[in-house]
């Protein structure tokens, strides 16, 4: 398999297991979501440190944690998605979840436009175009919502560095999300100890095992996400983000929420966006299957 479609089956992997990952979060809906983003912080790093060894990744680990030019990019990256996570949590904590959703819905276009600004990736005109109808769905959110989302900019913007800030560094993906964890555990454990401690034992025997097993729901998909990043175009990478909030919606919808018309219509336009971005992937695989043929 070449790295272009093995790139793309990661990332198709690393999205779909973000998108039905709140089926396994709305487990754990009697615990405050503050703790929830300790645990998760911490239990990542847990099960990072049970993975080093199988991977035989341990002396990689140690080589990134001293490689000045790696870490550069991994500090920001670590501060981006633990920014990212903190103000989803605050946000669904405040009653500000349309906003938070909104983000997510963000977060393609941004990380397409970056990747076509920062990274110089080519891209064709039906691209552009699924980019268009993206666009247009995500402004008809804006204007239902009724004020300019701060949240949701902020949302895409952090997790759009962080994306940037990993294909910049260019390390392997089970020693980064291992250092990462690392850098944000000890804020994490500070956080939970000082601030929760009394929430921490409210908490029941079968929710423990849960965000213990949320470390490992935390850190697969953002190995993979690492890992598609340093092989296909970060445009691609992030326009195959709508596949995740769109499962999600999928999910609330059959847990008995509804959506507005508006939404709906929000929604119609970027999975059309999605289809013709698609299109094009299958016409630029194409291309480079006849070229190959022809040399």
């Amino acid at each position: 398999m070449s790295n272009s479609k093995r790139g793309l089956t990661i990332a198709l992997l690393c999205y779909l297991l973000w998108g039905v990952l709140p089926a396994y979060w709305n487990l754990l809906a009697g615990v405050n979501p503050l703790l929830i983003f300790s645990s998760r912080v911490v239990f990542a790093f847990l099960f990072m440190l049970i993975v080093l060894p199988i991977a035989r990744r341990t002396k990689v680990f140690w080589e990134t944690l001293k490689n000045k030019a790696a870490m550069r990019w991994l500090v920001p990256a670590s501060v981006m998605i633990a920014v990212n996570w903190g103000l989803f949590i605050w946000a669904v904590n405040t009653g500000r979840v349309l906003e938070a959703s909104l983000g997510y819905y963000m977060n393609p276009l941004i990380a397409f436009l970056f990747g076509a600004a920062m990274f110089r990736e080519n891209c064709t005109k039906l691209q552009f175009a699924a980019v268009a109808l993206a666009f247009t769905g995500l402004l008809i959110s804006v204007i239902a919502y009724g004020s300019f989302p701060v949240v949701s900019v902020i949302l895409a913007l952090t997790f759009g560095a962080y994306g940037v800030f990993k294909k910049k560094s260019q390390t392997d993906p089970i020693a980064s999300i291992a250092i990462e964890s690392l850098l944000m555990t000890p804020f994490a454990l500070i956080f939970a100890f000082v601030f929760m401690r009394d929430g921490i034992m409210a908490v029941s025997i079968a929710e423990i095992l849960l965000m213990v097993g949320g470390g490992a729901a935390t850190a697969v998909p953002l190995v993979l996400y690492s890992r598609a990043i340093n092989e296909i175009p970060f445009t691609t990478v992030g326009f195959l983000q709508y596949i995740s909030p769109s499962l999600t919606l999928a999910y609330a919808l059959l847990t008995g929420e509804s959506i507005t018309a508006p939404r709906l219509v929000s929604f119609i336009f970027t999975w059309l966006g999605l289809a013709v971005f698609s299109v094009a992937l299958i016409r630029i695989a194409k291309n480079k299957q006849s070229t190959c043929e022809v040399g």
